[in-house]
């Protein structure tokens, strides 16, 4: 697979990947990584929801759930805006002559269940449709992650959907470990874990998903930069050194974080510098990204 770079002109998709088309502001990759981390909060609590917990730890449910909402909704003020990565996102308003896609009601329905677990409160005498409105939670989140990243991927031309054929499970992974790190801030906002509970199979799961994620977004870097065929001998190209600070504030500064605080306590200034700096490092990742990919900056350096 040769590079994007090195791609003929009509490989290229209308909206990434020409040269001089700029990428996506901050802002708006701002929103989207806001969002995205919303749908994995939504995910942990439905999971929950639906296995019969009404806490984690001393987390009431009702905290990260409002949360979640305002992470999701903040996508949806890209809508208000009008800025680009509304019509890329959920497809609205529709192109003159095109039917409206599914991306956007599907983000609404989403708000149904959430608000619902609301409303019913500490869900003492609601278990069953606690439980209920969990799973469509968790179900609705899911399917609305999926749906706009291969809605995306459609979108490209076929030698782009092969290079971001991981995107979708790469937006599952990235919901997961983002969302993962606002419910850790939010249960250590309101107390921690109860005793006899313990952190440590909450730290390493995520720390289990920031290595997949690593993964998963470094075969993405190594589909677009790596010239096809080459030789044995061929190492990889040097990384950008925007990309490799991205890499610092997405992965080390969280993980460190997660592990001092087995080791040494203080959960809840730990939680406090991991969520930005996860938010931080995917938002400057995705830039240096959509920049490789509009040929402003050399993917290899």
């Amino acid at each position: 697979m040769p590079p994007i770079r090195e791609l003929p002109p009509d490989a290229l998709p209308a909206a990434a990947g020409i040269p001089g088309t700029p990428p996506s502001s901050y802002a708006e990759i701002l929103l989207r990584v806001l969002a995205i981390s919303g749908y994995g909060l939504w995910i942990w609590l439905g999971m929950a929801l639906a296995l019969g917990m009404e806490r984690i730890g001393c987390c009431d449910m009702r905290m990260p759930l409002i949360l979640g909402t305002a992470l999701v909704g903040a996508s949806l003020l890209l809508i208000q805006l009008r800025l680009s990565a509304a019509a890329d996102g959920y497809g609205w308003p529709p192109q003159r002559g095109h039917r409206p896609t599914w991306a956007l009601p599907l983000a609404l329905v989403n708000f149904l269940p959430a608000l619902l677990v609301i409303v019913l409160g500490d869900g003492h005498g609601h278990v069953p449709a606690m439980r209920l409105a969990g799973v469509a939670l968790m179900l609705c989140s899911l399917a609305s992650l999926v749906y706009t990243a291969y809605r995306y991927r459609r979108r490209l031309a076929p030698g782009l959907q092969r290079v971001s054929s991981s995107l979708p499970v790469s937006r599952l992974v990235t919901a997961w470990y983002g969302g993962g790190l606002w419910l850790w801030l939010c249960t250590m906002v309101q107390g921690g874990l109860e005793p006899p509970q313990r952190a440590y199979p909450w730290i390493l799961l995520l720390l289990v998903l920031a290595l997949l994620l690593g993964l998963l977004e470094g075969m993405r870097w190594q589909l677009l930069t790596w010239p096809h065929g080459a030789g044995g001998d061929a190492g990889p190209p040097p990384m950008p050194p925007a990309r490799f600070v991205a890499a610092v504030l997405l992965y080390v500064l969280p993980c460190a974080a997660l592990l001092l605080t087995e080791r040494h306590g203080g959960g809840l200034l730990a939680a406090a510098v991991a969520v930005p700096s996860c938010l931080l490092g995917k938002m400057l990742e995705q830039r240096v990204y959509e920049t490789a990919l509009a040929g402003d900056l050399p993917a290899g350096g």
